[in-house]
Order: structure tokens, then sequence, then C-alpha cells
């Protein structure tokens, strides 16, 4: 996808403390890595990012974590687009061709705008928690 790895990994994070709703506790950073089969590093800087954007919500200490803000669920999916910079995604060419348009399609131009426009509503239109009832969520492993 033309998603950063960044937004990657910050949609799968909402998405799985999403799942653990409505658990009120805190889940460790390496206990998602290593559910989602990812760095743990890389996972932690997203997260901080999201917890500086009051997205996630963090607590130190044995119990201490991260989870999802009150909030969370009243806010687009697109707001993660906004944070890690790849707002414009549904402007570029799903190639990362800068000469594709309309005029100068790439092979895959029409396939990708016929989508484009379903993604976007997805992204922008579409709450957390709608998206949650919906049951367009993955189901991810829980630790513990």
């Amino acid at each position: 996808m033309i998603l950063s790895r960044s937004t990657e990994y910050a949609i799968r994070l909402i998405f799985y403390l999403s799942d653990r709703q409505p658990m009120s506790q805190y889940v460790r950073i390496r206990d998602v890595a290593e559910d989602l089969e990812v760095s743990y590093y890389q996972l932690a800087k997203v997260a901080n990012i999201l917890i500086t954007n009051e997205i996630l919500k963090s607590n130190t200490g044995p119990t201490g974590g991260i989870d999802l803000c009150d909030h969370a669920n009243s806010l687009p999916l697109s707001i993660v687009l906004e944070v890690f910079g790849d707002q414009d995604i549904f402007d570029r060419c799903i190639l990362g061709l800068h000469e594709c348009s309309n005029e100068n399609p790439c092979p895959i131009h029409s396939v990708w705008g016929n989508i484009r426009g379903e993604l976007k509503s997805t992204f922008f239109d579409k709450t957390l928690g709608e998206l949650k009832q919906d049951a367009l969520l993955p189901v991810f492993k829980k630790s513990g």
C-alpha cells in the first residue's frame, strides 16, 4: 500500500486496542508488538506520537501501558493519516509515479480511481467506533 510504515503501525495499533474494549486495562507496548509481529522500537515511537496527539493514553508502573483515549471511538481514521503526514494518499498514484494522471495513467490508474472513493470515505467519514460496530476491524490475538 502507499501508507508509510508508521501510519500502518498506528492503524494496526489502534485496531488492536479497539478490539480489547471495553476492557479498562493498559497493555504493554512490548506485548502488542509481539502480538502484531512488528518491531517493538518502531511501535513504541508510533505510540508516543499517538499519545502526544491525544489518540492514546499511557500509564506508568507495574500495571501501566497504553490504551485508547476515551474519545478515540469518535475519531475518523483520517486523523492518523494527518498525524503521520499521509493525508494526501488519495491524491497520489498508488504506484508512486509522479507523472501519473488521467492523461498519462499508470497501469492500474483506473482500478485505483474506482476504489479510491470508497477507501477515502472509510478513512474520512467513518469513525473508529463505527468501524468497530460494522465489524470491519481485524481480530488480533491478545497477550496475557
